[in-house]
């Protein structure tokens, strides 16, 4: 005995949403995976219609053939491709965690510094860089105007940033 939920989805399903495409029990039915239709579906279509998600639009010979409500078709629809956005984002997320990590905060930048500083509290961007497990263009992308901001240049090293013909690829905490 399928539920109203199942026989809900079926109706979807064979309509696509659209509130113009008719369908019938038999149809439902056979989405169901049944040869015909049965009390219990008779029963919750009746359900269905009296609660105005479908409504009865015409009978041709033996069959009775039913529309979805405008209403209702929207709904449905939004919220089950709403649902369907978020596992598309969550498997998203998942996928990008997978490939390049978890992303990285300005935190994470400043206790590797922290821990990666020499006695002088100097430390090179692209070892830096490189314990963070970034490409260049992500490091520079996410931390390039934070380092700015809260360090200061010193010129040397390999990456980093220039100015004035000047590479500047070793960092200090300004104090």
């Amino acid at each position: 005995m399928p539920s109203k939920d199942e026989i809900v989805k079926a109706i979807l399903k064979v309509t696509g949403g659209d509130e113009n495409k008719e369908f019938t029990k038999t149809a439902i039915a056979h989405e169901l995976g049944m040869t015909k239709s049965t009390s219990s579906i008779d029963k919750i279509i009746k359900e269905l219609e009296s609660e105005g998600f479908i409504k009865f639009k015409e009978k041709r010979g033996p069959g009775i053939y039913y529309v979805l409500a405008k209403k209702q078709v929207v709904e449905e629809k939004n919220a089950e491709e709403l649902h369907d956005m978020k596992n598309l984002k969550v498997a998203l997320r998942e996928v990008l965690e997978e490939y390049f990590g978890k992303p990285k905060s300005f935190a994470d930048l400043d206790s590797t510094y922290d821990f990666m500083k020499d006695s002088l509290g100097y430390v090179r961007i692209d070892n830096l860089r490189r314990q963070l497990g970034m490409s260049l263009e992500q490091f520079m992308a996410k931390f390039g105007d934070y380092i700015l901001q809260h360090y200061e240049l010193i010129p040397g090293g390999e990456e980093g940033f220039i100015k004035g013909g000047v590479m500047y690829g070793i960092i200090r905490r300004k104090r």
